[in-house]
């Protein structure tokens, strides 16, 4: 809840531990009605009209009607025309209607000045001869508050003050959300919780953002607390008293709870640069690994496809060496075919020759034979010496070539 609520909004009906308040303060006043009836002598006895608010009411004196500024104590604001009402302000009102009911009897006390500069009657109200202002205080439903010259129930309006504060009554409940040591609770719970030791980054981060959320909540509540000034009229002015009670110990307890804030949002921005420089490292060994893996399998690649090149290039110069081979062979092939035919060529030119030459040689022995019988024909007849009579075939002649026979 922001403070600027404590400042201007009440907590009536918002919150339990207020209503509580509210009942126990009106058990509180009925008993301290009933303790003691019995009037001392005072400046002035009146009766009671009515009650306008927490710390003042409407009383006939002397059998004037007259409103009755309650010296010495301030209340939260309900009846302010242009301002919201204030943290328990209704609280204070119901207090004091339980204590000041129309038709009791009071008495009254002045101090110095009698008159507020809005003309209201300053007094201390007695009530059963007990002090009202001191009474409000004591329920921690108003503050001491001191403008000179009037001081005179200042001291024993702070007594019962300072008894609310160290019961933690009223303006000085933590467990009333409204109230400063309420609004306080908030943000110091954040700021004082143990140190946090995140093991990753999304955690430290996380941490960090809920830290420094409360951080700016803190300087904020710090920053507004600051700002309250010790006026009567001004619309915080319950809140700087309550402020001033606390001898500031609020705003102390707040500065130390920021500093140790600070401090652990130190260590932890150490250890979210930590746990970066740690993933960095990290992710920088991944890559130099895996631009090592890369490396290795392209010179495993270059590697194979070199032996495949080489394999490739081995495989062409086989084959060339191959198709060489059986070009010369077919080269030697041919030229051997080409020797056999030339040299059946020559076989057959040979023995187309020697064919030729035979039958030249037949030719010519026929011719020889037929000269030889035309000139035996010519010659005289003579006896034949033919051994073979009727042969006039070719004649193979003995050695010597005196006898011959038939040619096979």
């Amino acid at each position: 809840m922001a403070i600027g609520s404590l400042v201007l909004t009440g907590c009536s009906g918002g919150s339990a531990s207020a209503e509580k308040q509210t009942a126990s303060a009106a058990a509180l006043a009925g008993e301290q009605k009933s303790a003691n009836n019995n009037q001392q002598n005072y400046a002035d006895t009146g009766v009671v009209v009515r009650v306008i608010d927490g710390d003042t009411i409407t009383a006939t004196v002397n059998g004037e009607e007259k409103t009755v500024r309650l010296l010495n104590i301030d209340t939260p604001e309900t009846k302010h025309p242009n301002e919201p009402i204030q943290c328990l302000g209704p609280e204070a009102t119901a207090y004091l209607e339980s204590r000041l009911e129309p038709g009791d009897e009071i008495g009254l006390e002045y101090d110095i000045e009698r008159l507020d500069r809005f003309g209201r009657t300053l007094a201390g109200v007695y009530e059963s001869n007990s002090l009202v202002n001191a009474d409000i205080a004591a329920m921690g439903l108003g503050v001491a508050v001191l403008f000179e010259p009037n001081k005179r129930f200042y001291q024993q309006v702070l007594d019962a003050q300072n008894k609310a504060k160290d019961q933690g009554q009223g303006l000085f409940n933590p467990a009333i959300e409204c109230t400063l040591p309420g609004q306080l609770a908030g943000p110091l719970a954040p700021l004082t919780e143990p140190p946090v030791d995140p093991a990753d980054i999304a955690g430290t981060v996380a941490a960090l953002a809920s830290l420094n959320a409360a951080i700016a909540s803190g300087n904020k509540l710090l920053g507004l607390i600051g700002k309250v000034v010790p006026n009567i009229d001004a619309k915080n002015g319950p809140l700087y008293w309550v402020h001033q009670a606390l001898k500031g110990t609020d705003s102390k307890n707040l500065e130390k709870a920021l500093e140790q804030a600070r401090e652990k949002r130190v260590n932890l921005d150490a250890k979210l640069t930590q746990l970066k420089s740690a993933e960095q490292a990290m992710k920088d060994e991944a890559e130099r690994k895996a631009a090592a893996a890369e490396a290795s399998r392209k010179a495993a690649q270059a590697e194979a496809n070199r032996k495949a090149a080489q394999a490739e290039a081995e495989r062409k110069s086989a084959q060339a060496e191959a198709a060489r081979k059986a070009a010369k062979a077919e080269a030697a092939r041919k030229s051997a075919q080409a020797e056999a035919a030339r040299k059946a060529a020559k076989a057959e030119a040979a023995r187309k020759a020697a064919v030729a030459e035979a039958n030249r040689e037949a030719a010519a022995r026929v011719e020889a034979q037929r000269k030889a019988r035309q000139q035996q024909q010519q010659k005289p007849k003579k006896s034949s010496s033919n051994p073979y009579p009727g042969y006039t075939g070719p004649r193979c002649y003995a050695p010597g070539g005196q006898t011959w026979k038939p040619c096979p």
